[in-house]
């Protein structure tokens, strides 16, 4: 939520300092405001300052065409103390004696901007007449901002507006919160921790004597969901826009304006947290409202223009015939307020939260009213007050007046009292607060307290706060406004031996894991455990069973009853959707290449209860109905795509990041053709990476149609996974003595059909090397001293000019030595001739014109 600092400074009865630089000792800046928030609980996420300090007032005193543009017109201003001419295209100039907004030569835009004297089409330009989003105080940029006739020229337009100069700051507000969500509420918080008196809202119109009660005006049909509508009746209304400290107000917090009958709903929402709508009265059938259910398939169009069919469940403002609004979430078109409305019915209600949270979601319809409603918002007092400001308001701006109203009510919900034992409060926070203090507090948060027994104080909580509830509620708001950092340090010891839970080896291997792809300068990246369903398919297999741990079927996905989104349905079964929302925001953004990875879990159904593990401790009998959360660890890098780079760059990348991340936990991973392909990998430039006889993971580039979907054709992405459920127990470091003997090397070209893979080249020589060995103490052998889990060395994979079409040219490097001597160049050529023959016997057996190059 934003909150302006100027608004609060009016609630809290003094100003506040909202132009940096700040002074730090000053508990009235906008700076120690946002931090005192954060210590409130309402922690702050940002703050923005705006000021415009050279704009000021300008006088039209002549205004005539441009005499080389047609749409450009010359104006002579009056800036205070000389007149200046001007160039205007804008349409809406006000005739001889109007007042603008000027920006003189020497002032600086919000957009960073710096006026200059300009010559447009031969005549010259001494600054600029300014609209209002040029300001950056509305969002109104059709034409230029006309002022009121009677202000003065050369006034600094800062001076007369209220919040043009102002800071805003925006709080992240807990659900339990509802109050928070106005800045009548955040000031209520501010004013006693800052020792001020809260300034309500000013009504100086209340609902006047004349107005009648007028029971027709609203039946209540619904009242389990509606306990409390307040409808008022309204006549001689004049729609049009509103006054520029409105739309300047609304626009700081959000909003934008529409004209001055929904921007007061607007601006009461924002003030009191209470939200409101304005029914165009005589566009009502029998000119009432009748709060009900809807009938399944009910139609209503929306205010924006959507057309929803109901559901029983809804709750809807209806007039004697169809419904007019979707009650809490957004009022419909029907009965919307226009240029022609004289005649509004204000609503004014309390609505049952979870029938409004549920509405909402069934249309993923999220609007300022359902955000609040949702939470629960008041029904006494501050409920009365909203409405009260609204009336007053309208009648101020608009001209309305209240004829008629109606305070329709069902059972009410009755705040528990709560029962506090002031002592109690110093036991559970661990530190001594005065009784006097903690009266104090909760008086200020408009807690009603009896004290009359000094060990179990009778505690009313406001309505305005349904989060309060128990005793340990209260003692909250007391630790909150009394200050964590008032807690003393003191050192805890318990008489009972604590348990020691065993260490996890599964999450102290994805702990290594994130240590060893960091380490490869790839950024970590978290992603919800949520996905779109339609993403989740894009991995799914047909094969039954599955055929490796990433293989899983449409049945295993895991659906959650109440997603957090519509739009994202079901738990990830796979890193890769997430990974690849990452990328698309971020090259979205920039050029650079990326690298990012995940390790964490993937949450599938077991296809039988055979394949899921017997749980074992203390909560065995939970995780036998939970799904299985096999761990993954995952890398991407993406790049723009590149005629000049070589094919298949970043899929080798990232399966040296992931064969990397292996070793560093002692693990090393052989590169072969993967047990079965995977569709969404490209079919040519995918691998398998194997232990032994276990594939423990895959990597590749990623398929093309995969990075059309994405809207990623133009660049290249790489991606490789681990399963790390496959991974075998990590071995026991071992150390082994430096090699004092030094080793000699021989270099290999193979020409060989393209069938051929260098894994498969590579597994032939280490085999004929093997056959190879010699009975004589201490034989050379293959062996790299400083890679030893690498004696043959891929140097290239040749495909090009000088080699047959369907074949490739490999060149490799053999590392050979002995233990504990020097080898002889005899010796070790004797040894190459016998493994590169021993190896060509098995290659000849696929192609028989394999051959060294």
């Amino acid at each position: 939520m934003l909150l302006s600092c100027t608004w609060l400074s009016e609630l809290l009865g003094r100003p506040l300092d909202v132009s940096p630089p700040f002074r730090a000792d000053d508990p009235f800046s906008a700076v120690n405001i946002a931090a005192r928030l954060t210590n409130l609980g309402l922690e702050v996420e940002g703050i923005e300052y705006f000021e415009l300090p050279k704009i000021i007032v300008g006088r039209v005193d002549e205004v005539t065409p441009h005499p080389d543009a047609s749409k450009l017109n010359i104006v002579q201003l009056f800036d205070g103390a000389r007149t200046i001419q001007v160039v205007c295209g804008a349409s809406n100039l006000p005739p001889v004696g109007g007042k603008v907004a000027f920006a003189p030569v020497g002032a600086v835009l919000p957009d960073g901007l710096e006026l200059s004297e300009r010559e447009l089409r031969g005549v010259v330009s001494n600054g600029m007449i300014c609209s209002e989003t040029e300001l950056r105080i509305g969002s109104d940029g059709e034409g230029i901002l006309v002022l009121p006739r009677e202000w003065e020229p050369g006034a600094l337009l800062q001076d007369l507006v209220p919040g043009i100069r102002d800071a805003v700051i925006e709080i992240s507000v807990t659900p339990n919160r509802p109050d928070a969500l106005g800045h009548l509420g955040v000031a209520r918080d501010l004013a006693l921790a800052l020792g001020c008196e809260l300034t309500l809202p000013a009504v100086p119109v209340p609902v006047p004597d004349t107005a009648k009660a007028m029971p027709e005006l609203v039946t209540l049909e619904a009242g389990d969901r509606c306990p409390r509508y307040l409808g008022y009746a309204l006549e001689d209304c004049s729609v049009g826009a509103s006054p520029l400290w409105l739309r300047v107000r609304l626009h700081r917090v959000g909003l934008r304006a529409r004209n001055n009958v929904v921007d007061v709903t607007n601006l009461v929402l924002f003030e009191t947290g209470q939200p409101m709508h304005a029914f165009d009265r005589q566009r009502l059938d029998g000119e009432r409202v009748v709060v009900r259910t809807a009938t399944a398939g009910e139609p209503i169009t929306t205010l924006d223009g959507i057309k929803l069919e109901l559901s029983d469940d809804d709750l809807v403002i209806a007039d004697a015939k169809a419904p007019q609004a979707l009650a809490g979430v957004m009022g419909g078109e029907g009965s919307m307020v226009g240029e022609g409305t004289t005649r509004l019915l204000l609503e004014v209600a309390f609505f049952e939260p979870r029938a409004i949270r549920r509405s909402a979601r069934r249309y993923a319809l999220r609007t300022d009213s359902s955000h609040r409603f949702e939470r629960q918002v008041d029904f006494a007092g501050q409920l009365e007050l909203a409405a009260a400001r609204a009336v007053s308001l309208l009648h101020q701006i608009s001209g309305a007046r209240c004829v008629a109203y109606c305070d329709a009510q069902a059972k009410l919900p009755v705040p528990a009292p709560i029962t506090l034992d002031p002592d109690h409060v110093g036991r559970l926070l661990g530190m001594d607060i005065a009784a006097d203090e903690i009266a104090r507090i909760l008086q200020g948060l408009g807690v009603t307290l009896d004290q009359s027994n000094a060990q179990a104080w009778r505690c009313e909580p406001p309505s305005f706060r349904p989060d309060l509830g128990r005793n340990v509620d209260l003692i909250e708001e007391v630790m909150r406004h009394h200050g964590l950092d008032e807690l003393p340090a003191r050192h805890s010891s318990s008489p009972e031996e604590l348990m020691v839970l065993p260490e996890d080896p599964v999450r102290r291997l994805a702990d290594a894991l994130t240590d060893g792809l960091r380490a490869n300068d790839l950024h970590e990246h978290v992603s919800l455990a949520f996905t779109a369903e339609d993403q989740a398919m894009l991995f799914a297999s047909e094969a039954e069973p599955p055929r490796s741990p990433d293989d899983f079927q449409p049945t295993q996905l895991v659906r959650p009853v109440n997603p957090m989104r519509l739009q994202q349905g079901c738990m990830r079964p796979h890193l890769l959707p997430g990974l690849l929302d990452a990328v698309a925001y971020n090259l979205g953004r920039h050029t650079r290449a990326l690298g990012l990875f995940e390790v964490g879990r993937v949450y599938l159904w077991p296809l039988t209860s055979d394949q899921a593990a017997e749980p074992t401790g203390p909560t065995a009998e939970i995780d036998r109905c939970l799904p299985t959360e096999p761990y993954r660890a995952a890398a991407i890098r993406a790049q723009r795509a590149s005629g000049s780079a070589p094919a298949g760059e970043l899929a080798r990348a990232v399966t040296r990041d992931l064969s990397a991340a292996l070793a560093r936990v002692g693990l090393h991973a052989q590169l072969r053709a993967p047990a079965q392909p995977r569709t969404w990998l490209h079919p040519g430039v995918q691998v398998g990476l194997w232990i032994g006889d276990r594939q423990v993971g895959v990597a590749g580039e990623l398929h093309p149609d995969l990075l059309a979907a994405r809207d990623l054709s133009e660049h290249e992405l790489g991606y490789g996974e681990l399963w790390l459920e496959a991974l075998p127990p990590l071995p026991t470091v071992q150390f082994a003595d430096v090699a004092r003997f030094p080793g000699t090397t021989r270099d290999l070209s193979l020409d060989l059909d393209q069938r051929i893979s260098s894994a498969a080249v590579l597994a032939a020589l280490t085999s004929a090397a093997a056959d190879s060995g010699s009975s004589t103490d201490d034989p050379p052998r293959l062996a790299n001293a400083d890679e030893p889990r690498r004696p043959i060395e891929l140097i290239e994979d040749y495909r090009g000019a000088g080699v047959e079409a369907g074949r490739h040219a490999l060149l490799l490097r053999l590392n050979y030595r002995a233990g504990q001597r020097s080898v002889t160049d005899a010796e070790v050529q004797a040894l190459h001739d016998k493994v590169v023959a021993g190896a060509l016997e098995q290659l000849t057996r696929v192609d028989p014109a394999a051959r060294v190059r």
